[in-house]
């Protein structure tokens, strides 16, 4: 892991709703539907859907458009990227160089 990849997933997982997005779908453990994310933290779609960008960006989640054809609309799903962060001032120290 260099310092530019450590800073982006620290930089998405840096709010206690994203960690809270993160810990939804970990124990889902499976793709969730926006709808699904908001309703389980009892938060609105629109405030989910900035939060899931700023974690997808940071690449700790990817999603995938699936159309519903009897509903007749595009549901995107959302899942984790398998991802490990450990930091210390060791690791610091190996990766700024």
């Amino acid at each position: 892991m260099d310092v530019e990849e450590l800073a982006r997933i620290l930089d998405g997982l840096g709010h206690p709703l994203r960690l809270k997005i993160v810990g939804v779908l970990a124990k889902e453990n499976r793709p969730m539907y926006l709808n699904e994310i908001a309703i389980a933290l009892g938060i609105s779609r629109a405030l989910a859907k900035i939060h899931l960008k700023k974690l997808e960006k940071a690449g700790i989640v990817k999603s995938r458009v699936v159309m519903d054809e009897k509903r007749g609309m595009a549901l995107r799903f959302y899942e984790l990227v398998p991802f490990d962060v450990r930091i210390s001032p060791d690791i610091l120290k190996e990766v700024v160089g």
